[in-house]
């Protein structure tokens, strides 16, 4: 019952918004009665903190898969597939509404800040194994939070916009760029 509530959650954050999601949205979404809901999550916030461990726990088996997949010193083709299957889908949509309202609301960034640095950590540890050896540490991980950052700035800007080929364009010269030997 949690995970079909949190589901109809990330959809209705996804598609409506942090601030314009209702409790009845989700109640209506689930096909669930409101009593239910509030049994497993009292407030919004805890059905909102819910979710973003939810989503951020998903993603880092899908990062494990393709991971597994892909294997090592395949870093250009993990950047493609993230954008494809992570960030274009409700689940990216709703955690940045959910990281979004965290940057203002104190209680919501305390309770997903550990969640979300914990993600960061293990994401990072997955990555750094597929870029190329001969890199430092430190250019790993500034290369790992330009990446998210890139994406998530597409993803908001050009993806606003509609701009398809635009943000196709930047992924590929984002990866020759990271794959670029020095």
């Amino acid at each position: 019952m949690r995970g079909r509530i949190c589901d109809a959650a990330t959809v209705r954050l996804s598609r409506a918004g942090y601030h314009r999601m209702t409790i009845q949205d989700v109640v209506k979404k689930a096909a669930i009665s409101t009593g239910a809901l509030q049994h497993h999550f009292p407030t919004k916030e805890a059905l909102v903190i819910a979710v973003a461990e939810r989503l951020l726990s998903r993603s880092v088996r899908w990062f494990h898969r393709a991971k597994a997949e892909l294997g090592s010193g395949a870093f250009p083709e993990m950047i493609r597939r993230s954008w494809r299957e992570q960030f274009r889908t409700d689940d990216y949509g709703a955690l940045l509404e959910i990281l979004v309202a965290a940057r203002t609301d104190k209680s919501l960034r305390t309770s997903v800040a550990p969640a979300l640095e914990r993600w960061r950590d293990e994401i990072e540890g997955e990555l750094k194994e597929m870029l190329p050896d001969e890199k430092d540490a430190a250019y790993l991980e500034t290369v790992l939070t330009i990446s998210r950052c890139m994406m998530t700035g597409l993803l908001v800007h050009d993806g606003l916009l509609q701009d398809e080929r635009r943000m196709d364009t930047v992924i590929d010269e984002w990866i020759r760029i990271v794959s670029r030997r020095d």
